[in-house]
């Protein structure tokens, strides 16, 4: 019978694993202090004061404290916009442009009464319906379940050309006064 003894090759790698744990075992053993992340807090911005002499808003405020301003025919149209949102995967914002409706796509008329008649180019029907104040000093008027169902606040603009501002809380449109 033969006698197997164990090749260089085997004796080598074993012979290198003891004296590596010899080695180990010897040596003095490093504290490893683990990484603490800072804690991150919100940017606060700083308060601007704001002088109402140059204030844009303030004769918008004006006007909508006096509720005749709104009495009257607006023809309306959704302006067009722009808005980014974040691409993650990119690292990168994507512009979005919406065009908005451009031409007048629908009319309202806001009565002295408590009423107004929209003639809504996105229900396609003509709604009638009441309006009621509001305690916002910006959108002092609700036209109650308008289009769509919604009751839309309607506020004046400061912007040219624009007289009034109904917002639902997503979607705003613009008027002018024509009558």
């Amino acid at each position: 019978m033969k006698t197997i003894t164990p090749s260089k090759q085997i004796s080598q790698p074993i012979t290198f694993i003891c004296l590596l744990l010899l080695l180990s075992f010897n040596s003095k053993s490093q504290n490893i202090q683990p990484y603490k992340a800072r804690e991150i807090t919100s940017y606060r911005a700083k308060a601007i004061p704001v002088n109402s002499s140059t204030n844009k808003s303030n004769a918008a405020a004006q006007s909508n404290s006096d509720l005749s301003y709104f009495i009257g025919t607006y023809q309306i149209w959704v302006p067009g916009t722009s808005y980014t949102t974040p691409d993650y995967s990119n690292n990168q914002l994507i512009i979005h442009n919406s065009a908005g409706t451009g031409l007048f796509p629908g009319g309202i008329k806001i009565n002295a009464n408590g009423t107004y008649i929209w003639n809504s180019s996105w229900d396609k029907k003509i709604i009638r319906g009441k309006w009621r104040t509001t305690n916002n000093k910006n959108y002092p008027i609700e036209l109650v379940k308008a289009q769509e169902g919604k009751d839309w606040k309607t506020g004046s603009s400061n912007t040219a050309g624009v007289s009034i501002i109904i917002w639902d809380g997503y979607t705003w449109y613009n008027g002018k006064k024509i009558k």
